[in-house]
């Protein structure tokens, strides 16, 4: 089995896995292994590849993340292929482990009913006392925040993401998805404690220590047309972590800017920028907050790149920047507006700063009569984006590894190539021991003749088990699954770290009944 590769830069002094330093001789006894970082932020722009970064640099001046510290590229394929979805790209972030397009937080074939949960970032945090918190742009129920802390075979089940959320002990949940949770769901998560709000007004009088914050009925509406009801991304974090906070062990944050990746969709550039810049807020937010501490970690990164943009349409400068930044709506809200009867050059023209052609106008026109519910934000996507510089290679997700950035304890500048999996197990050691010391290729062996004899039951085997994750395929790894369901997780890696690991004596001639539920731990 490949082992998974920790992140050099962020925490380990010296690279392990496959590239790892031959030669090294440190000690690594289970006194080198720390107490873990106390705060966590997980900043997720979905589909933000790296283009729109620097489209949105263009129009709007450097970035707040573009001043952090360079981790890297991270690979972001699934069991699926070369191109994932958010469902996919999600569970690798949060759990180490690749899955198949669709699946949240478990491991199994893609087409099965039944497969086996897997403990994420979220919940590891959870057991170890820290406060935790999902932040969206989406709905809340949506991929990437529902595969840091429920467990379904498809992404479609929202109903029941919603359902696991009220057994989750999330302390905060904010985002959209309003129409996923019904009354009777609305009274189990105000019984679980939850104070649920529903505008911008609700937020600022919160008085709550957890809060269910469902701030629009579908995903949140597009920065460039909501109202003052609706509270911007940064507020819903600041507001999260004012919670978090509190809890003497710490806490773990993940908050999405996810609609940048569905002005994407649409090839709507204006949109696109108008969310990125709204993420880049946050991120600015998160690093003033980490600045003042020694003991919190900030990391950025997106989960995919969607609709393949292009930094400029042609040489020189091709982007009409103050076009893009003046903008007064998304290619949706102009589609409707055409819909409910305004003239194509009023509805475009009043709204962005271009001057559309006879031609525009009639291709606009064919997109309002074809069938297909984003055919005509479609068709304004591709004739805006001609008048303001840009091009798209298509409306779906596109294959390229992701830039991470990350400040706060335990970074380092590198330049290298990981995959999701990585980070993920990266963060998890982080969260757990703290700066990681090198192991040399003599000491890897007799460690792992060790735990395939004896099995794992130290600080130092939680800690190496780490690289396992995955999978159990062969001796190895099949002692460090230690609730014999098949893979190394983390929830393993919390049962050896805790001294409940069995030994392989007590294990002989059976394997352990799969845990119905993560939340169980």
């Amino acid at each position: 089995m490949r082992r998974r590769q920790f992140v050099t830069a962020l925490g380990a002094t010296g690279l392990l896995g496959a590239t790892g330093s031959a030669g090294a001789q440190s000690d690594v006894s289970a006194n080198h292994l720390g107490g873990g970082v106390e705060n966590v932020i997980v900043l997720i722009g979905d589909g933000m590849g790296f283009d729109p970064i620097e489209v949105t640099s263009v129009v709007h001046g450097d970035l707040s993340l573009q001043s952090m510290t360079g981790v890297g590229y991270t690979r972001t394929n699934s069991r699926s292929g070369e191109v994932t979805d958010s469902a996919a790209a999600g569970t690798a972030l949060a759990t180490g482990h690749k899955a198949n397009n669709g699946q949240i937080s478990v491991r199994g074939d893609a087409d099965d009913d039944d497969p086996t949960p897997l403990l994420t970032q979220l919940e590891l945090a959870q057991a170890r006392g820290k406060a935790t918190g999902l932040v969206s742009t989406t709905r809340i129920t949506h991929a990437t925040p529902a595969a840091y802390a429920s467990h379904v075979p498809d992404r479609d089940m929202e109903a029941t993401i919603a359902a696991q959320y009220a057994n989750s002990d999330v302390d905060v949940l904010m985002g959209g998805g309003r129409r996923e949770f019904d009354d009777d769901l609305l009274e189990r998560m105000r019984g679980a404690g939850y104070e649920v709000l529903f505008d911008a007004d609700d937020l600022e009088a919160a008085s709550g220590d957890r809060l269910l914050g469902l701030f629009d009925d579908s995903h949140v509406t597009y920065t460039l047309d909501r109202d003052e009801s609706i509270p911007s991304l940064s507020e819903m974090t600041a507001a999260a972590v004012d919670r978090l906070e509190d809890e003497d062990d710490g806490f773990f944050l993940m908050v999405e800017g996810g609609r940048i990746d569905h002005a994407e969709h649409g090839n709507d550039i204006q949109t696109t920028v108008a969310e990125t810049e709204a993420f880049d807020e946050v991120v600015d937010w998160a690093l003033e907050y980490a600045e003042t501490r020694d003991d919190t970690l900030v990391v950025v990164t997106s989960d995919h790149e969607t609709g393949g943009l292009a930094t400029g349409s042609g040489y020189g400068s091709p982007i009409e920047a103050e076009a893009i930044r003046n903008a007064e709506a998304s290619n949706a809200a102009i589609a409707a507006a055409i819909e409910e009867g305004t003239p194509i050059r009023e509805a475009v023209e009043g709204r962005v700063d271009v001057a559309l052609t006879d031609e525009d106008v009639e291709r606009i026109a064919d997109a309002k009569d074809a069938d297909g519910p984003f055919a005509l934000s479609n068709a304004l996507g591709a004739v805006l984006s001609d008048h303001l510089g840009v091009s798209w290679a298509s409306n779906v997700h596109t294959g390229p590894a992701q830039t991470v950035m990350a400040a706060g304890p335990h970074v380092d500048p590198f330049n290298g190539w990981i995959h999701h999996t990585d980070l993920s197990v990266t963060l998890a050691a982080l969260l757990l021991f703290g700066r990681l010391p090198r192991v040399s290729d003599s000491q890897r062996e007799f460690w792992e003749r060790k735990i395939v004899r004896k099995g794992p039951s130290s600080r130092l085997d939680a800690w190496l088990a780490l690289e396992y994750v995955g999978p159990a395929t062969d001796d190895l790894t099949e002692a460090l699954d230690v609730d014999g369901n098949g893979v190394v997780d983390y929830r393993d890696i919390l049962l050896i770290l805790e001294g409940d690991a069995p030994s392989p004596s007590a294990e002989a001639g059976r394997r352990r009944e799969a845990i119905g539920s993560v939340h169980d731990l």
